[in-house]
């Protein structure tokens, strides 16, 4: 029988080549072999770190990659490797520093340069986060990834032009159109994209999943899931037979509402959200899906529907109306917040995209697409949604009944 390190030694070299022609479910085998045969050797858990963060098996890869980086901490290959895990677990701290060791020991490249702003800007370090981003377009000036990641910053800096800029060189250079396009309309006074992109919203929240809660309501102090439970009218009913929390996210309506609703569902589009949901043990159901497609399908009516802070990333809402008209019961509810347009007193006006990517309306538009749909004025209540650098976000807490 052959030497069992020979043996690993052999299973090594069939996973790097599996590696490098591209099979990688073919080079984790190898790999797991030769790590079975030979525990602890560095340069096999690298390359099977790696090898599962090209299968996106990210929660499989981090250990490996620390196990690795544990025994050589020199391997800047890793570091990267283990910074993209990070990222993609939403473990934002960790994977700061393990970009910035993997540029320190010279594995910066400009995907890592990316990434490595990504970080910095998630910490707030802007200034750091513009050079690093800056330094990957100028290394690599097709990364189309690259320039969309400046164009927020620069969209975040409050830079319109330069943001546009960098979008368009996002776009020229195969970025997602419907994406950019989308970036681009709330930079500029052209024809507005009528909805926010599917693509988009559901990446922001499951990026977001993990640290929402402590961003929206510890810093920016969000109160929209609270305010709208508390404004209820006093002609509501004070037990809704079925409740529908729209675009739930991690479930902050949920606690508020659930001493009045016998059934209590949610709906969104973020799986990592609705994880979060779940975890909070008040919802009766759960659904991922699109707002639209949720309420299109047969079901049950609902006495009460409550959507916080979600028609912000909806824009035009004439779809919703239609199927909330199905959905919601005679005489049921319907209690939404939506952020102020300075367009409002100009009647019923359009939506407006705003820099920050969310849609303003008007409270004439939302009234028109009421009356349209068979819901009669209840109550607006004006109240801030969250604090944005210390001022307040203008907000309207709309109540409807259904006729």
């Amino acid at each position: 029988m052959s030497d069992p390190l020979e043996q690993a030694r052999q299973a090594f070299v069939h996973g790097i080549a599996q590696f490098e022609g591209g099979q990688y479910d073919a080079a984790d085998a190898a790999f797991t072999q030769a790590l079975t045969l030979a525990p602890g050797r560095a340069s096999v858990l690298l390359n099977l770190g790696v090898t599962k963060v090209h299968r996106q098996l990210f929660a499989e890869a981090e250990p490996l990659l620390q196990a690795a980086l544990a025994a050589d901490d020199a391997l800047g290959e890793g570091w990267a490797a283990l910074g993209l895990a990070q990222m993609e677990l939403g473990h934002w701290a960790p994977a700061l520093r393990s970009h910035e060791n993997a540029v320190a020991r010279g594995a910066g490249n400009a995907a890592v340069h990316m990434r490595l702003g990504q970080c910095l800007a998630r910490a707030g370090r802007t200034s750091e986060a513009l050079a690093a981003l800056q330094a990957a377009v100028e290394m690599d000036a097709n990364l189309a990834e690259a320039w969309s990641q400046l164009g927020h910053l620069r969209r975040d800096l409050q830079q319109p032009a330069e943001a546009a800029r960098c979008y368009r060189n996002a776009l020229e250079r195969g970025a997602d159109a419907e994406l950019h396009r989308y970036y681009l309309a709330a930079l500029q006074h052209g024809e507005p994209v009528a909805n926010a992109p599917r693509q988009y919203v559901q990446t922001l929240f499951d990026q977001y999943a993990e640290d929402f809660e402590d961003h929206l309501v510890g810093e920016l102090r969000y109160q929209g899931h609270r305010v709208l439970v508390e404004q209820l009218p006093a002609a509501c009913p004070p037990w809704f037979e079925q409740v529908l929390d729209l675009g739930c996210g991690t479930g902050l309506c949920g606690p508020h509402i659930r001493p009045r609703a016998g059934a209590l569902w949610g709906v969104d589009l973020s799986a990592a959200m609705l994880g979060k949901a779940r975890a909070r043990g008040v919802y009766d159901h759960l659904i991922e899906a699109d707002l639209v497609e949720a309420l299109r399908s047969e079901g049950v009516q609902f006495d009460l529907v409550l959507a916080a802070d979600v028609f912000i990333y909806v824009g035009h809402l004439e779809d919703a109306f239609a199927q909330l008209a199905r959905r919601v019961r005679p005489g049921g509810w319907l209690a939404f917040t939506i952020e102020e347009s300075d367009a409002d007193g100009a009647g019923a006006a359009a939506p407006q995209l705003l820099p920050s990517l969310r849609y303003a309306h008007t409270t004439a538009y939302v009234h028109a697409l009421a009356e349209r749909h068979g819901f009669r004025r209840a109550h607006v209540h004006s109240a801030p949604l969250r604090w944005d650098q210390a001022t307040g976000v203008a907000g309207k807490y709309v109540y409807l009944q259904k006729n």
